[in-house]
């Protein structure tokens, strides 16, 4: 099974990588990234082409444009492709998500990812949809992450801003040898931030503690 992956980031990458390994320990796969590309990051924009990075616009062009997933698909293999996107620029005009009512809906986070899946099915004209995996990260893939380092045990989709929060919890959980880590190129550091995604019992465990994040991983049961 060949399973490709287009994200708006490298750190997305590393998140999704470790993710995969955790749901499909004992399933022979290779996963490819499609978008972006790994020796680049998107601080030397000016100086690349755009397949060497991507954000959600690109993310939304190669949908559109639908060549990543064609040249893909195009060996008669098992072939699945992730797609990853936040859902922090939701309302931006070229994105034109929906974004449901938040306060006392515990529904939030599914009927946002319905929304965004449908616009990302608009986008490539629903073409590939039964090989197509959808990373809807509410807001950010940091979310995600948050998981294994909160101590609150509440859904870590209420962060506005998951990003910063990581950050503010990071900054008092690691120690001085260990926030090294945040040192690293964004690929390196989110693949040793998520680390503990790699063990289903582990994964099991933190995607209990977001939605978005469960709902991704069990849309990954119909591969296994």
């Amino acid at each position: 099974m060949y399973i490709g992956v287009i994200a708006e980031g490298k750190s997305d990458l590393a998140v999704i990588k470790n993710i995969i390994r955790g749901k499909f320990k004992n399933i022979n796969y290779d996963i490819q990234y499609l978008q972006p590309e790994l020796d680049y990051d998107e601080t030397d924009l000016y100086d690349m082409t755009e397949a060497q990075f991507s954000n959600w616009e690109l993310v939304k062009k190669a949908c559109i444009e639908k060549k990543k997933f064609s040249d893909f698909f195009s060996v008669d293999e098992e072939r699945y492709i992730i797609l990853q996107i936040d859902t922090a620029e939701a309302e931006l005009g070229n994105y034109n998500v929906r974004r449901p009512k938040k306060h006392n809906n515990s529904d939030y986070s599914e009927e946002l990812r319905n929304n965004i899946i449908q616009r990302i099915n608009e986008w490539s004209d629903n073409q590939f949809y039964d090989q197509l995996f959808y990373a809807v990260a509410v807001e950010e893939t940091e979310a995600w992450v948050l998981t294994i380092y909160s101590d609150d045990k509440k859904d870590t989709c209420r962060f506005t801003d998951p990003k910063r929060e990581l950050d503010r919890i990071l900054n008092i959980r690691l120690g001085e040898k260990e926030k090294k880590i945040l040192n690293y190129d964004e690929f390196k550091k989110f693949d040793e931030l998520s680390r503990d995604f790699r063990k289903l019992k582990n994964l099991n465990r933190f995607m209990l503690l977001n939605q978005s994040l469960n709902l991704f991983c069990a849309s990954l049961e119909r591969l296994i």
